[in-house]
């Protein structure tokens, strides 16, 4: 990163349904790994292969995939033109936004609250592939038993960075350690 050279002969496979959680202290390229995967950033060296119908959705803690001047409810009706507004009102519900909720312009919404947004977004869209830089930050402990529960139903891979430990016991099958080095734990 810049000068210094966070990670190298890093080598993984991922398999369709892992739930993998990347750790480690801050400043050991958890992030950077993820943004590569999720082709935000380019490795130096080396490669990044995607697998087949791979559609990944990013989630960053910055959250700046969100219109501000929206709705709740507009943001999800653009991004979903597709699905009916029972479909969408279920999903916000799903993920603690209720009737006077999907009112609300994105611009007052809380940290928490856009993050539950930016997630419930993604797992609405065709995505088989979520990448996750901290999600749990800025969540309150309903937030976070809604998030844990929308992400053992999805259907496909995830791949977060987390330090919190009650996420990482209850989601991850397995474990990128980026403490010292890198080590794969299944």
């Amino acid at each position: 990163y810049g000068q210094r050279n966070i990670f190298h002969d890093v080598s993984f496979l991922v398999r369709k349904r892992d739930r993998i959680v990347i750790i480690g202290p801050n400043g050991c390229g958890k992030s950077t790994l993820i943004k590569i995967l999720g082709g935000k950033l380019d490795p130096d060296g080396g490669a990044c292969i995607d697998g087949y119908n791979i559609h990944a959705g990013y989630y960053d803690q910055e959250q700046h995939t969100l219109d501000e001047n929206n709705t709740v409810l507009g943001e999800m009706c653009e991004a979903h033109d597709k699905l009916t507004f029972t479909q969408i009102r279920s999903a916000l519900a799903a993920f603690l936004f209720y009737a006077d909720d999907m009112e609300k312009k994105i611009s007052v919404l809380s940290g928490g609250e856009k993050a539950r947004l930016m997630l419930c977004k993604m797992i609405l869209s065709q995505v088989n592939l979520l990448l996750l830089d901290e999600p749990t930050n800025h969540l309150d402990i309903g937030s976070r038993e809604a998030l844990e529960e929308a992400l053992l139903n999805f259907g496909g891979t995830v791949i977060a960075v987390s330090h919190d430990r009650y996420f990482i016991k209850k989601l991850s099958t397995r474990i990128f350690d980026m403490s010292d080095g890198f080590r794969d734990y299944r």
